[in-house]
């Protein structure tokens, strides 16, 4: 039987971080969990349109997983310990072997680039050879006419490709730890989510829009507590704006109103999300509709 996926989930400063791209990759395609990207890309690190690692995870996203039993939960602002003189040895054993394929990617780059500029580079040749006969022409020396009508064949594999310098490598930087496995025993971190009834309500409204099939974003941009979106929101646009709070709660007709209109203004449904007294869950939605 397949051994199933496990997530290794770090709680730096009171945020769940997940910093491998297959594990992020995991919880978007199997999961349906979106995270928010955080880090800068290491090629464009100076804007914040485009994100990458690591994924910050909402606390209604962990709890999820650990319930699900396919995330661990490791402390992740531990410093890391001093590597050994076996593990340093096989660093620069990646470095070297690193360097070695893109030497050899960089000269294969280096002759397709010269294959596909051959016909310039052998009419530059030609012209030179032109130039050079009319200067002798012009200093009295006799010259061979039909050297120009001779053909220029050029062997690629012949031509000398420079080594690609040491300096100019790229260098990969890893998210995480290479030498921190499975089975490194990190120290694990406890989990107190949800601890308050606000938490409470918050995680069981999540857990069972994801179980409807919906995939959950952070609805704080849009005044509410999630985004329910149809399918992947990189494809969908969400329908709802869920907002949870106690069932008894008290809503002037000033608050209704004030929903009413966010969900009209940003074309989405507001779904109120309570937990009644037999701690069964109730949705109701409102909508604002004009007078006809």
């Amino acid at each position: 039987m397949e051994e199933q996926h496990r997530i290794k989930l770090f709680v730096c400063s009171d945020n769940v971080l997940v910093w491998n791209a297959e594990d992020v990759s995991f919880l978007r395609d199997e999961m349906r969990v979106v995270g928010n990207q955080i880090g800068c890309l290491p090629r464009f690190p100076r804007q914040n349109s485009f994100l990458g690692l690591p994924l910050l995870l909402m606390p209604e996203e962990v709890s999820l997983l650990l319930n699900k039993g396919v995330a661990d939960l490791e402390k992740g602002d531990n410093p890391l310990e001093t590597p050994t003189q076996q593990q340093i040895e096989e660093y620069h054993q990646l470095c070297d072997e690193s360097y070695k394929e893109q030497v050899e990617l960089f000269r294969e780059e280096r002759k397709r680039e010269i294959e596909q500029n051959l016909p310039k580079i052998i009419d530059g040749k030609k012209e030179k050879r032109r130039k050079e006969i009319e200067e002798k022409k012009k200093a009295g020396e006799e010259v061979d006419e039909s050297e120009l009508d001779k053909e220029i064949t050029i062997d690629v594999d012949s031509i000398p490709i420079p080594s690609l310098p040491r300096n100019h490598a790229l260098v990969q930087l890893f998210t995480e730890s290479p030498w921190k496995g499975e089975k490194s025993g990190g120290d694990m971190a406890s989990w107190n989510f949800p601890s308050t009834e606000k938490e409470k309500i918050r995680c069981r409204v999540f857990q069972d829009l994801w179980e409807k099939g919906n995939f959950l974003t952070s609805g704080a941009k849009f005044g509410g507590d999630f985004l329910v979106y149809p399918g992947d929101p990189g494809k969908f646009h969400s329908h709802y704006v869920a907002i949870c709070m106690e069932h008894q709660k008290n809503l002037t007709p000033l608050d209704l109103v004030a929903m009413g209109r966010l969900g009209s203004n940003v074309k989405k449904t507001v779904v109120l999300c309570s937990l009644d007294q037999e701690d069964h869950l109730q949705y109701t939605s409102l909508q604002w509709t004009g007078i006809t």
